[in-house]
């Protein structure tokens, strides 16, 4: 399986955030299934009423070892060893929004090749690499492999992680992953530097309601009054956020929530009178802070100043300890010494039933969300050789001798 050509035919597929992922989920779907895996498709309808899709697979090896049997035999218990129940990898299909795009090296779809980087949206985050853990596995001789391998591929990643919690409340594979002990691959981009944690994401959306009328008269009710008791109280909250200890993780940078606001006005002309006013209030929580407190203080105060709120499922940050045995093993096996601590969010948010989690990829995180999204075609290639060596080690014969 060539992974550029993979990647460049995941990419032609337009699979921006705000319309359905079914194309490009049905074309990876057949590659899963070229590959021997069993695939279980997970239709939803996200907040817009669009149409989307996450999948789930497992390819079981061809004769079930004695240890593989032990660990599915474990399930009732839950006492499998770490990583016996095999490896899984997490993607995402959508991707974020092509308006602006401006590249000289071809248009948003065209997954062109010039100067030793393949262009396009998704291309970094994160079609290319799931070319590259799908031209891992097929690396993998079917008769080597004593372990289960499991691959997942999620909607609305850029926009709320609906499909990531939806899989991990109904998917089969993925609870079978988890009560097994396996150890799973989120392959969002770190240049293949393994990260063990992340930030979170909070949303709150806190609205007031006006009247709207021509401003020249006494007719109207301008909805953002309202809202000035309440800014108030987020600039205090802010200012703590970013001083106090309990609400800062030195691991990361910045070492802070970074809370950030943004208020929309409905009708937003100055002759009108503001019949509608939200704020909408956005911060990641980290590792080892008291992000809860700051999510349940902002609820309790807009509640009581009589506002109307509107409060996504928080994303817990992902933390998996650097002692884990997954994250040493990595960091073994790729010749890295010390996890890294990433402020953005991935997937990971929504699995926190899978104890044996990381995060890594190939390009780099500041490649992606561009206009001119692009990734190094060798770090691309660097992709498929990390992600088989993890393979090897937990999910063939070759895993048994290290």
């Amino acid at each position: 399986m060539d992974v550029v050509k993979i990647a460049q035919e995941l990419i032609a597929i337009d699979s921006v955030t705000s319309t359905s992922n079914a194309a490009v989920s049905r074309r990876l779907c057949e590659l899963l299934q070229e590959l021997g895996f069993e695939t279980e498709t997970l239709p939803y309808i996200d907040a817009h009423g669009t149409s989307k899709v996450s999948l789930a697979a497992r390819r079981s090896p061809v004769i079930e070892t004695p240890a593989i049997g032990s660990a599915i035999g474990s399930l009732a218990t839950g006492d499998a060893a770490v990583g016996s129940g095999g490896m899984g990898f997490f993607c995402h299909s959508d991707v974020v929004s092509v308006d602006g795009w401006n590249c000289e090296h071809g248009g948003p779809f065209e997954g062109n090749i010039a100067v030793g980087r393949l262009w396009g949206r998704g291309a970094c985050d994160m079609k290319g690499p799931t070319a590259a853990a799908l031209s891992a596995v097929a690396r993998i001789a079917r008769q080597d492999q004593t372990a289960p391998i499991y691959f997942f591929v999620t909607g609305d990643e850029e926009c709320g992680m609906t499909g990531a919690r939806l899989l991990a409340e109904q998917s089969t594979y993925y609870q079978e992953l988890v009560v097994q002990n396996g150890v799973g691959v989120i392959c969002e981009p770190t240049t293949l530097n393994v990260v063990n944690t992340h930030k979170g994401g909070c949303h709150v959306d806190i609205k007031s309601t006006g009247v709207a009328a021509h401003s020249s008269t006494a007719e109207g009710k301008n909805a953002n009054w309202q809202l000035i008791p309440l800014l108030t109280f987020l600039g205090e909250l802010h200012t703590r956020c970013e001083s106090e200890a309990r609400f800062r993780n030195e691991s990361f940078s910045p070492p802070t929530m970074t809370m950030n606001l943004v208020i929309e006005n409905c009708p937003s002309s100055a002759n009108i009178t503001v019949g509608q006013a939200i704020c909408r209030v956005f911060f990641r929580p980290m590792p080892e802070t008291d992000w809860q407190f700051v999510l349940d203080e902002l609820v309790r105060e807009a509640q009581a100043l009589g506002l109307e709120v509107n409060q996504l499922p928080p994303l817990p940050p992902l933390s998996t300890p650097a002692t884990s045995p997954f994250v040493q093993t990595a960091l073994h096996l790729l010749g890295q010494s010390t996890p890294q601590a990433v402020s953005y969010a991935t997937d990971g948010c929504c699995f926190e039933q899978l104890s044996e989690l990381i995060v890594i990829g190939p390009g780099n995180i500041e490649q992606a969300h561009r206009s001119d999204e692009w990734i190094d075609v060798q770090q691309l290639l660097r992709g498929v050789d990390v992600y088989q060596r993890l393979l090897e080690r937990y999910a063939t014969r070759k895993g048994t001798t290290n």
